[in-house]
């Protein structure tokens, strides 16, 4: 199953499906929508090293849970079958959100288009 993101006013929030959510070792993250910088999709990353696993899940093609690469923090939920959506994020726990969504167009364009609206 893949990630629900739900954006409202003031916060952006990722909440794992199913199993994921044990995983994962996450119910749901909150991170305040200015603190959003923007979206993007990368399948790449999936190719690339995570980093030192800090708690979660790392099963050959699905990815789950906090990573920690070059003093960044990351939050995984994908499979490596998934599109991947990159969330870059600034003052909060994480510094970026790589997940897997229903939609991941759909969100990414909506991420930006809200960021670019909060920026004026």
């Amino acid at each position: 199953m893949e990630n629900k993101v739900k954006i409202n006013s003031k916060n952006l929030v990722v909440i794992p499906q199913g199993i994921d959510k044990l995983l994962s070792l996450k119910k749901s993250l909150t991170f305040q929508l200015n603190n959003v910088l923007g979206a993007t999709i990368d399948n790449e990353i999936l190719n690339e090293s995570k980093g030192i696993k800090d708690g979660g899940t790392n099963i050959s093609g699905y990815y789950a849970g906090t990573f920690i690469k070059s003093n960044r923090k990351s939050f995984f939920n994908v499979k490596k079958s998934s599109t991947a959506v990159v969330i870059e994020l600034t003052n909060e726990n994480y510094n970026q959100l790589v997940i897997g969504v229903d939609n991941p167009r759909e969100l990414v364009d909506q991420i930006n288009n809200l960021v670019a609206i909060n920026s004026k």
